[in-house]
């Protein structure tokens, strides 16, 4: 069933728009700032997309010959419009401490804050793409196929490739994408199979740090700064390593740490939602969903990977139905 909001009232009512999303961007943060950004050059209305970290390889050939702006210089007295961030935090000090109130927020973490003067947030959703997929679709804003294949980059990679739970309501939003034309094997390819050999190094170490534990219910790995140095790779190599953790047979819960020189970063994933990940998350500061959270704290000593463990156990053996 197609939620109940009016995206058409608040996304036409200014002429330009600073539009941002989350650092360390994904598919579904890259592909919801170029389905809007499209939708409202359709409209005669300019929309600038402030560049607030870097996008790797990969995710950065999807930009191509759209009017992205360095973080340091830009219009600040526009409206701010924030995708796929469930704090505004997440946007990045670049943005963050610029604007005391983004204009609107659109996401789809069950832990959003509500940050912004107007927010469409549904947590229902399988993605931030998909909520304005199905906004464009029911309110009758047309689009035309580059802005369909930027919203099934979005849908794609929240799913993890549809291996997520879907809904009927995804899967009709998908069909009306492919009626614009797009080729979903060649999206595939652009994102999945474009991976540097020195990714596969860093993954070689990823896998080696693997740790099962609690009775084999939960699987964590990591990896330092020093690893990402030696294999000459950045932190969004690292993209979609915390899935392995989760797909050995028996584990429920999985965990990949990344140990900065100055930041620790931690991201959650488990096989039900019944695991409330966004909760544990929220103990460190972080948030997501269910089955999908992080956080990121500052540089972390030693002892915090088995307190870590620890307390990941104790989450989900405190949850109502759980025993171990």
């Amino acid at each position: 069933m197609m939620r109940k909001w009016n995206l058409r009232e608040l996304l036409f009512k200014h002429d330009e728009y600073n539009i941002v999303g989350h650092v360390r961007a994904d598919g579904d943060c890259v592909g919801s700032q170029l389905a809007l950004h499209n939708v409202l050059k359709a409209s005669n209305i300019k929309c600038n997309i402030i560049k607030n970290d870097n996008y790797g390889t990969v995710l950065s050939a999807f930009f191509r010959g759209y009017p992205v702006m360095d973080g340091e210089n830009f219009n600040e007295k526009l409206p701010l419009i924030c995708v796929d961030c469930s704090d505004f935090k997440r946007t990045g000090p670049k943005i963050f401490e610029k604007y005391s109130k983004p204009y609107l927020n659109l996401d789809h973490h069950i832990s959003n804050d509500n940050f912004a003067q107007h927010n469409i947030v549904d947590a229902n959703s399988s993605s931030t793409a998909q909520l304005i997929a199905e906004s464009l679709i029911r309110e009758n804003i047309s689009f035309d196929k580059a802005t369909a294949e930027a919203l099934y980059l979005g849908i794609m990679t929240d799913t993890n490739r549809f291996a997520y739970s879907t809904a009927i309501d995804t899967i009709k939003v998908v069909e009306t994408l492919m009626g614009k034309g797009i080729s979903i094997s060649e999206i595939h390819r652009s994102v999945y199979e474009r991976n540097s050999l020195a990714k596969y190094r860093l993954l070689e170490r990823f896998l080696h740090n693997i740790s099962v534990f609690g009775d084999g219910n939960y699987c964590t790995s990591f990896i330092t700064e020093n690893d990402l140095r030696e294999t000459q790779c950045e932190p969004l190599d690292t993209e979609g390593f915390v899935n392995y953790t989760r797909q050995i047979d028996g584990v429920k819960v999985g965990a990949f740490l990344e140990f900065h020189d100055s930041y620790l970063k931690c991201s959650l994933r488990s096989k039900n939602s019944t695991s409330r990940m966004d909760l544990f998350a929220k103990q460190f500061g972080g948030g997501g969903h269910p089955a999908a959270a992080g956080f990121t704290v500052d540089a972390a000593g030693e002892n915090f990977y088995n307190n870590f463990k620890f307390a990941l156990i104790e989450h989900v053996k405190n949850l109502p139905g759980e025993k171990s």
